[in-house]
């Protein structure tokens, strides 16, 4: 069977995943009228034959970890016969699950497979081979068709391509607050907020959508820093897709980061404006210099052998780059439906499996004129999560 090379975080979730954090994502699909299983399990029959690269497992190299082509495609699973959700993928399991339920399905992914930004059209892509197979025409322009060949380019590894190794500066993890916790089961809460509304909500403090939803996660973490007494700097971690500044078709992660702090002893307006100021700095060069530091590290780690000092020593780049965060936020952006689909679907959601530390995190993403956040926490306490659903809600009104 096939094997595929993984990039460097593709290494650090096959090295650093367990029962506990299990280094999983999934994007759901919810609709207005019934789903058939059969005809769900032939669209994802042929999926997987397109492409191959996510019907894989995990396998130990002698140096890297690398996924290996299965003979066979993830069968379906009913909702109620999955006791959590956002699991962990064992030894020679499939890294894609496919999850239904009566009107919705859900596919849930090995972060060592691909990214979000990934994931969405190939969910999307597989509900337009279900309605095909149900004869409803679909134009699908702009996603994966199923009688296209597998090309190269979607599993190159773009971090490789382009780097540059010749200069770049290292960054330093902070100290910053991170919420005190009881760790217990994970749990996920979804909010369907009316885009409209929060864009008009949004327009009045002068930023986007995406740094109206941060700066309301700011102020519901600053409600629990006084609680919990502590004078430490809130920040989120917000993942970057790379491919706008450079011209991948990669199916794999390629994502970058930036990680604003928030603006202490201001109004919420203030706040916002200063939030949406610390992304002038998400330029070529920012992502070029995080890129580039992380090959190097990479590089060196090449040649020796996957023992247990080399998988620490993956687990501990992923931390150095993506350390210094109180929590995250994961925004896939608008997802546009094909016309023929946009009166079938009610909405989709994203969800963040749990990151090691961290107790709380959340997924957005936008279909049509809603948008779903979706908290992620391994908490006894969801005051943080409920509040800002609360507060997303309220704005929106």
């Amino acid at each position: 069977m096939r094997k595929f090379p993984l990039n460097y975080i593709g290494q650090f979730y096959s090295a650093a995943t367990n029962e506990e954090y299990p280094g999983t994502f999934s994007v759901s699909l919810y609709l207005n009228e019934s789903l058939c299983p059969e005809t769900l399990q032939q669209a994802v029959n042929d999926i997987a034959k397109r492409l191959p690269h996510f019907c894989v497992r995990k396998v130990r190299g002698p140096f890297w970890y690398y996924n290996e082509e299965l003979p066979s495609p993830p069968v379906i699973q009913k909702q109620a016969d999955i006791a959590e959700p956002l699991r962990y993928f064992k030894d020679d399991e499939h890294l894609l699950r496919v999850i239904y339920g009566e009107r919705h399905f859900t596919l849930e992914v090995s972060h060592s497979v691909c990214d979000g930004r990934t994931l969405s059209p190939v969910a999307v892509s597989l509900l337009i081979r279900y309605y095909h197979l149900l004869g409803v025409a679909v134009n699908n322009e702009g996603f994966i068709d199923v009688n296209d060949p597998a090309t190269p380019e979607e599993t190159e590894d773009a971090y490789v391509r382009y780097a540059d190794m010749r200069k770049y500066e290292t960054p330093t993890p902070k100290d910053v607050y991170i919420p005190t916790f009881e760790v217990v089961p994970t749990r996920t809460a979804t909010y369907k907020i009316d885009l409209k509304k929060l864009k008009a909500a949004s327009e009045k403090h002068g930023v986007t959508v995406a740094v109206y939803i941060s700066a309301h996660i700011f102020n519901e973490f600053a409600k629990n820093r006084d609680k919990d007494g502590s004078d430490l700097p809130i920040t989120t971690h917000f993942p970057i897709d790379c491919r706008p500044f450079y011209p991948s078709r990669t199916m794999q992660n390629f994502v970058s980061h930036i990680i604003p702090t928030m603006p202490e002893n201001v109004g919420f307006t203030d706040m916002a404006v200063g939030i949406k100021s610390q992304f002038r700095a998400l330029t070529h060069h920012y992502i070029q210099n995080i890129m580039s530091e992380v090959q190097g590290l990479v590089y060196k780690a090449d040649k020796m052998p996957l023992n247990a000092k080399k998988q620490q020593c993956m687990i501990d780049l992923g931390n150095r780059l993506y350390g210094g965060s109180s929590t995250g936020l994961s925004n896939l952006g608008v997802m546009t439906l094909p016309e023929e689909l946009r009166e079938r679907v009610d909405m989709m959601a994203f969800a963040l499996g749990p990151e090691t530390g961290l107790p709380h995190l959340f997924g957005c993403i936008t279909t049509g004129d809603t948008v779903t956040l979706t908290g992620t926490s391994t908490s006894k306490d969801t005051g943080i999560i409920d509040g800002l659903g609360k507060a997303l809600a309220l704005a929106a009104d």
